[in-house]
């Protein structure tokens, strides 16, 4: 009776294993199901940013700026003006709109006319509009206006310096290495040739420098003056009385002349009369 009970008990608790692995399948998916319903909802992904372009790309898009280009302006004006102080007054005001200074002046007030001469230094890029409004002061009697494009000659002018020198540092290492007097008096030679060369190349930079930085103009205006007009007023009578001095002070003149012609007339005429005087007093009773 032992033995068929205790089969017995070991069956049914293998059964209940099974039916508690079956269940716990089963509740399994649903679980995961509730989970997933009261989960909440995740964000979505960011898009992927798009890659950096390449630097060479992002180099070619930089516009590249143009070199500077050397300009020389320069130019002549010519002015008839109605009033020459008025003139003047406005000239200067000019001059300090337009970031000009006066590089020379010279005034005269002869031949019935009251003119100055200027030298104008102004920024190259005022010239123009520093031309019209002097311009604009006076009739222009004369106006000559020219630019030149100096550029290519600074660049050359450089490129080729930049070369001398370069020689001339070979030059000075080639001198210091050689032992042969002939070899270091020719060498001596070409860098000394080389430097003056270089010094005039200098020169030249400074100077197209000079004429590009500041543009040149020659300013002239005047005033014609009244037959009247003199530096300082004068009496009424002045006049009459210098001219009754020149001509008092040229017939003087005349006489002497006259008498310089005749001298030798007055010369036997005097000895003449001297030797008659003395006749009679020596031969009184013969008059």
């Amino acid at each position: 009776m032992k033995r068929l009970i205790l089969p017995a008990l070991l069956g049914l608790a293998l059964a209940g294993c099974d039916s508690s692995k079956n269940e716990a399948a089963t509740d399994a998916p649903t679980q995961a199901t509730v989970s997933e319903a009261q989960s909440p909802a995740l964000p979505p992904m960011p898009a992927p940013e798009p890659a950096a372009a390449p630097m060479s790309a992002v180099a070619t898009a930089v516009p590249v700026a143009k070199p500077a280009r050397d300009i020389i302006y320069q130019g002549e004006l010519n002015l008839a003006v109605t009033d020459f102080n008025q003139a003047t007054t406005r000239i200067n005001q000019l001059l300090t709109q337009h970031d000009a200074y006066l590089s020379t002046a010279h005034e005269t007030r002869a031949n019935g006319q009251h003119s100055q001469e200027m030298t104008i230094k102004v920024v190259p890029g005022n010239f123009v509009d520093l031309v019209t409004a002097l311009s604009q002061l006076g009739h222009v009697e004369n106006k000559d206006v020219a630019s030149a494009d100096v550029t290519a000659d600074v660049l050359q002018t450089a490129k080729t310096l930049a070369t001398k020198q370069a020689t001339a540092t070979k030059l000075q290492q080639q001198l210091a290495k050689t032992t042969n007097k002939d070899e270091a008096s020719r060498l001596q030679a070409q860098a000394s040739q080389l430097q003056a060369d270089l010094a005039t190349d200098q020169a030249k930079l400074q100077q197209i420098g000079a004429r590009s930085t500041w543009a040149t103009l020659r300013l002239r205006y005047y005033q014609p003056l009244a037959a009247t007009d003199t530096d300082e007023p004068q009496p009424a009578f002045a006049p009459q009385f210098q001219v009754a001095f020149n001509r008092g002070w040229s017939v003087v003149l005349s006489i002497a002349v006259v008498l310089t012609n005749i001298w030798p007339l007055l010369l036997l005429s005097g000895l003449g009369t001297w030797g008659w005087r003395w006749w009679r007093l020596r031969h009184p009773e013969q008059v």
